[in-house]
């Protein structure tokens, strides 16, 4: 994953979780410089692994009404975390301490190599 500000622009490795229709979810510390770039700059570049085509989004922070919605599909892809249930879930998101993130592809946007 590759996000941006004005002084620079850096690559690290992201957990993902894919959910249909086209969507990708991050979670990660809320307090990261991460989370810092795209409460600035929603703009990001996933890289996927094995050459795949790169794709460039948008983030959407998950709000409560939306976690209900993919709870599951978290907690079984970042057990690990922290959040090995979806009280738990619900509770690092709603204190602030993780954010949960939506990616989608900007409209528009073609893959790129």
């Amino acid at each position: 994953m590759t996000s941006r500000d004005h002084r620079r622009q850096g690559t690290v490795p992201m957990w993902f979780a894919i959910a249909p229709p086209g969507v990708v979810y991050l979670f990660t510390h809320a307090f990261s410089r991460k989370v810092e770039r795209w409460r600035r700059d929603p703009w990001v570049r996933l890289c996927p692994p094995a050459g795949a085509p790169a794709v460039e989004g948008e983030v959407h922070f998950v709000e409560s009404a939306e976690l209900a919605e993919v709870a599951e599909l978290v907690v079984d892809r970042w057990v690990l975390a922290g959040a090995v249930t979806p009280a738990a879930l619900h509770r690092l998101v709603g204190e602030g301490t993780h954010a949960l993130v939506r990616v989608e592809a900007l409209r528009g946007a073609a893959p790129s190599e």
